[in-house]
């Protein structure tokens, strides 16, 4: 459903910006960008054991993510709107000796607004730029949980956080036609998420603490420009 409701999103952010370019057209020069991006990212979180947990939550919610982005240029100056979604990673971890391990995972999903200038090269356009938007972290937990006379019970949780991304970044794209094709490079990077309490389930051993870290992302790009 997530995924389904960031392709609405990117189909609607497209045709404001076809709207957009139609009546700045009429200002001058508009060169109208749409295109899908596959990539990927490094961490923008770090697991530390808060003072009951006992161990670290140590998945990547990036990874490895789809989405599409659609924007003007005009005299130069870039501004578009953009859409991922990162399918992230999981793993299981050990929890004491005769149960059987929890299990974590973490997805992401972002979306905001990008601003650029565009610099032409022979063959190609280059293009440092900032990405400014919401993140949303959905992270998604399973473990046996024994508490005891009580005896044994699985337990399964989620958590959501969401916070402010900033990306900046450069692109470049060459042009065949009205086709492009291209690839960026970005530092992530989410402010004012220090020490952000994750709670997957009653028990301290899926109680988490998360802050921020540099991250790095990477994505191709291909699609149309008139």
């Amino acid at each position: 459903m997530k995924t389904v409701s960031l392709l609405v999103a990117a189909a609607a952010a497209s045709a404001g910006t076809l709207l957009f370019a139609r009546a700045a057209n009429a200002l001058g020069p508009v060169d109208v960008e749409v295109a899908a991006r596959v990539g990927g990212g490094t961490s923008p979180v770090s697991s530390g054991s808060n003072s009951s947990s006992s161990g670290n939550l140590d998945i990547n919610p990036l990874g490895f993510g789809v989405g599409g982005r659609a924007g003007i240029s005009f005299f130069n100056v870039y501004a578009g709107l953009s859409g991922m979604y990162y399918f992230g990673g999981g793993k299981d971890v050990p929890t004491v000796p005769g149960m059987p391990p929890a299990h974590e995972s973490g997805t992401s999903v972002l979306y905001g607004a990008e601003v650029g200038y565009d610099i032409g090269l022979p063959g190609i356009t280059v293009r440092p730029l900032v990405g400014v938007g919401k993140y949303t972290l959905n992270v998604d937990g399973s473990a046996q949980v024994c508490v005891g006379a009580l005896g044994c019970a699985m337990y399964t949780g989620s958590s959501t956080w969401d916070n402010v991304y900033v990306e900046p970044g450069i692109a470049a794209k060459a042009s065949f036609g009205t086709w492009l094709v291209g690839a960026d490079a970005n530092v992530f990077w989410l402010p004012g998420s220090d020490k952000v309490d994750i709670s997957l389930c009653p028990s301290p051993v899926c109680h988490y603490t998360l802050t921020s870290q540099l991250a790095f992302t990477a994505h191709g790009q291909v699609g149309v420009q008139f």
